[in-house]
């Protein structure tokens, strides 16, 4: 089988396209921080010293197993199976912070023999509009990067392939339940919009499906 490499992504476009997302995201997260934090030094100006259940974070880290429907331009949607790792934390009672990374992996994709992968690294708020005793339920908006490395076929035995680093995001939620001590369970599901060519190598949008089951461990107390 014959294969079109697409020469533009390479590890170099990749390399700067990765730096420019980067310190978008960051800027993006900055805001969210300052957007969180600042009530609270209002509150601890204004009323002399808020009280400590209202000031002290609560970090959190996850680990879990994760499945991509990949949809492919001009193709069917596809499976893939990964690792989902992140961490949070709870600024106050309602609000937190999250940054989230994770990779999905398919051996052989449309028969082409080239692998499908997708690696995402994203960051965002966080809102937990319910909580009843030890379970909750979160929302999230998340926005960042993904590098989607996989292959389109064309006709006669060619096929593209090569990998793509561009903006992406996530929106969905969950629910999350303590379960014993420090440890809880997660399990959530989002839609997550990559970038990736189609058969006749122009960019078009991937509206995915992602979800997310993994073991939580709380550092500290809410």
């Amino acid at each position: 089988m014959k294969v079109e490499d697409l020469g533009c992504w390479n590890a170099e476009t990749i390399r700067e396209t990765i730096e420019r997302q980067w310190e978008g995201v960051m800027k993006v997260l900055s805001a969210c921080i300052l957007f969180l934090v600042t009530p609270l030094f209002a509150q601890n100006y204004v009323t002399g010293g808020a009280p400590a259940a209202a000031t002290n974070a609560v970090f959190h880290a996850s680990a879990g197993y994760t499945y991509v429907a990949l949809n492919t331009p001009s193709q069917p949607t596809v499976g893939l199976n990964g690792i989902d790792a992140n961490g949070f934390v709870d600024v106050t009672p309602r609000w937190g912070l999250m940054a989230d990374t994770c990779y999905a992996r398919m051996g052989d994709v449309f028969g082409t023999g080239h692998s499908a992968n997708v690696f995402s690294l994203l960051s965002g708020p966080v809102f937990y509009p319910v909580q009843y005793l030890n379970t909750r339920i979160f929302v999230h908006t998340l926005a960042g990067l993904s590098v989607v490395d996989s292959a389109v076929p064309v006709s006669d035995g060619h096929y593209l392939s090569g990998a793509l680093a561009r903006f992406s995001y996530a929106v969905g939620g969950g629910v999350e339940r303590t379960v014993t001590g420090p440890f809880a369970i997660r399990i959530g599901g989002d839609y997550l919009r990559t970038t990736f060519a189609n058969s006749s190598s122009a960019m078009r949008f991937q509206n995915n499906l992602r979800l997310v089951t993994s073991v939580t461990y709380r550092f500290g107390k809410r």
